[in-house]
């Protein structure tokens, strides 16, 4: 007899008004009954755990099959190839939608997000007093403050710098020594679309005004991030970001 069968069949005798004719005797014909009916007991209680394990995305008995349940129903990306536990991460942060910060549509939102879906990257805003100091940082040489025009981020220079920057990169057998950022053969910006082709040839125009950065620690590091899950990435920076900003993309698809 199971420990769990054991122990109902316990907490069954302690229902019983005391007496002597309520006595349950050891091996008597009445204890067999509440063990039998203990059995059925215990089915509904590893039912009732089962369904925990299935409906929360965190603990060991949570499968592939049930992620790709709970990917349909969320209407996450279903890739077999991801790693059972960053699916597991990104149904939990689904689950956690829209979470506890009231700006959701913030750079330090979308970070939170990508990282607590198992992405580890960091947004860097376009404004003038962070990225231009990062990129001096980076490479003095490149950048002259006296040469902007703050008020519109019109980043030349920094263009110049981060093209650059492409051209000690490949993604698989794309060289994007020929990148320009803001341009329409930059071929990692996330406008409107998963499929990054869509998004090739989009021109955001004469500013980098409603333009951020998605990449390492640092403005102009790049980050890893799993190649099966670029349609993933893609999709949960579409489904944050605002409508009107342009997400470039320092990441390598590993």
């Amino acid at each position: 007899m199971s420990k769990i069968i054991s122990d109902i069949t316990k907490l069954t005798r302690q229902l019983y008004p005391r007496g002597r004719a309520f006595n349950v005797p050891v091996d008597s014909n009445i204890e067999k009954f509440h063990i039998g009916i203990g059995r059925e007991e215990v089915n509904a209680y590893n039912d009732a755990f089962s369904i925990l394990d299935v409906i929360l995305a965190d603990n060991a008995n949570f499968t592939a099959d049930d992620a790709t349940d709970w990917e349909v129903r969320l209407g996450l990306i279903t890739n077999p190839l991801v790693p059972l536990a960053d699916r597991m991460a990104a149904i939990l942060r689904k689950y956690n939608h829209p979470g506890d910060i009231p700006a959701r549509q913030s750079w330090d939102y979308l970070q939170q997000s990508l990282q607590d879906a198992g992405f580890d990257v960091y947004v860097h805003e376009n404004i003038p007093e962070q990225s231009l100091i990062s990129v001096l940082a980076l490479n003095p040489t490149v950048v002259q403050l006296g040469q902007q025009q703050m008020g519109n981020f019109n980043l030349t220079n920094a263009e110049t710098y981060f093209s650059g920057l492409f051209e000690t990169f490949q993604l698989g057998q794309a060289q994007m020594g020929q990148a320009q950022l803001g341009k329409s053969f930059f071929t990692q910006k996330v406008v409107n679309h998963i499929d990054p082709a869509l998004d090739l040839y989009f021109d955001i125009g004469g500013n980098y005004r409603s333009t951020f950065f998605i990449g390492g620690v640092n403005l102009g590091e790049f980050a890893d991030v799993d190649v099966n899950r670029k349609d993933e990435f893609r999709q949960l920076i579409l489904k944050i970001k605002p409508t009107q900003s342009v997400a470039y993309n320092l990441i390598n698809y590993i």
